[in-house]
C-alpha cells in the first residue's frame, strides 16, 4: 500500500498548504480580532492536518505517476502502428495528401478556403 510513495515531495506539498492555512487563519484574526480560537489549537489543527496533506499528497502522486506510466506505452504503441520505422520525406507527403485508412467521417471541407487565404496573403 505504501510503495512507490514520494514522501519528500508529499512533504513540501503538505507543508505548503498548511502555510496557506496558517496564513488565512492570521489573515482572518487580523481581519476579525478574536475570531480564532487560540494559537494552541490552531498549531494542534496544524499539525493534524500536516500529517492528513502528506498521506494525501503522497497517493495523489503516486496515482499521477502511475497513470502516466499506462498512457505512455500506448502513445509510442499508436505511432509506431500507423507509420513505418523507417519513412522517408516523399513518404510523409504521401500520408499528408492520402487520408488515413483510421480516419472516421468526411474530409474536411474547409481545406481549399484555407489554401486560397495564404495565396491571397
Amino acid at each position: 500500500m505504501f510503495k512507490d510513495l514520494d514522501w519528500k515531495g508529499a512533504l513540501r506539498r503538505a507543508a505548503l498548504t498548511v502555510l496557506i492555512y496558517l496564513a488565512l487563519v492570521y489573515v482572518l484574526n487580523v481581519a476579525l480580532p478574536g475570531s480564532a480560537t487560540g494559537i494552541v489549537p490552531t498549531v494542534i489543527n496544524a499539525a493534524i492536518l500536516f500529517v492528513i496533506f502528506t498521506f494525501f499528497h503522497a497517493f495523489v502522486e503516486r496515482r499521477k505517476k502511475r497513470q502516466r506510466a499506462a498512457l505512455r506505452p500506448q502513445e509510442k504503441g499508436e505511432k509506431t502502428k500507423n507509420r513505418p520505422v523507417a519513412a522517408t520525406a516523399t513518404d510523409d507527403e504521401d500520408d499528408e495528401a492520402a487520408p488515413s485508412k483510421d480516419f472516421k467521417g468526411r474530409q474536411n471541407p474547409n481545406t481549399s478556403r484555407k489554401k486560397a487565404s495564404r495565396r491571397r496573403r
